[in-house]
């Protein structure tokens, strides 16, 4: 008797793990289908979509094929290429030639059906990555003008800062991260304080550099990665100048931060 209710119960379990599993890739193989979202925000899906280089979108449903003009509706989604996934790992693993490569198909396979946009975004991380701030630049540029909306992105928005400032658009800068510093939430206001310290920096000043960082490392104590990174910097000024505090700040990093990824490089200079 105690056998056979096991034997049911290991049986319930089996049934209930493939239902969880069948439920899984249901709800997956429905958030990957190709969608318009019209102007006044209705959802229409379909199993595939292409689009014009006008930007009028063909996608195919049940009932037929259904064409939208560009001034129809506000988005259109294609299903997410997996090429998109194999550039990521390639970004992360420091392969960036390859990543533009690959990034660059998905621009123009999928112009218009959102991932081009993603995409663009990735390729100006890779330039970033291979310190070509003036093509990275570019691209974001040529992002914004695809779709405005994209200045507003957290991740964007930031990556393009480091662009202007390794392209040397530092006044330009300055006035953005000013009015952050000004407006902004606290997150956001204490990356643009360490960001008017790189300014200063890369101006050939870098007392007042070193001053922005100890700042934001008072400051906005509770901000953590942007605190680690100023610490970070505050460490490395410190050192070119010949000032034995440099090896505090490099500790601080490390004791106080030490999940950072500006602990391991104190480290290595402790």
């Amino acid at each position: 008797m105690i056998k056979r209710e096991r034997l049911t119960m290991k049986t319930k379990w089996i049934w209930l793990g493939t239902l969880g599993l069948m439920v899984t890739l249901t709800l997956t193989a429905i958030a990957d289908r190709p969608y318009v979202v019209m102007q006044d925000g209705r959802r229409v899906e379909g199993s595939a979509i292409r689009a014009r280089r006008n930007g009028d979108v063909i996608l195919t449903t049940e009932r037929g094929d259904l064409e939208f003009a560009r001034n129809q509706y506000r988005e259109a989604v294609a299903a997410r290429p997996q090429l998109l996934d194999q550039a990521q790992r390639a970004l992360q693993a420091g392969q960036y030639d390859r990543v533009v490569s690959e990034l660059e198909r998905i621009v123009t396979e999928y112009r218009f059906l959102r991932w081009d946009l993603e995409a663009l975004a990735l390729i100006g991380r890779a330039q970033l990555g291979k310190e070509d701030p003036d093509a990275a630049l570019a691209t974001y540029n040529r992002l914004f003008q695809l779709n405005e909306a994209w200045r507003d992105n957290p991740a964007v928005r930031w990556d393009y800062y480091r662009a202007m400032l390794g392209a040397g658009q530092l006044d330009q800068l300055e006035r953005r991260l000013d009015a952050i510093v000004r407006d902004d939430e606290r997150s956001e206001a204490a990356r643009a304080q360490v960001m008017r310290g790189d300014i200063k920096r890369e101006r050939g000043r870098p007392e007042d550099a070193l001053m922005d960082y100890l700042r934001t490392a008072v400051l906005f104590e509770a901000q953590g990665a942007a605190r680690a990174e100023a610490l970070y910097k505050a460490g490395t000024i410190l050192e070119e100048l010949r000032d034995a505090r440099a090896r505090n700040m490099f500790r601080k990093v490390v004791n106080d931060h030490g999940d950072s990824p500006y602990a391991r490089r104190a480290q290595e200079r402790l």
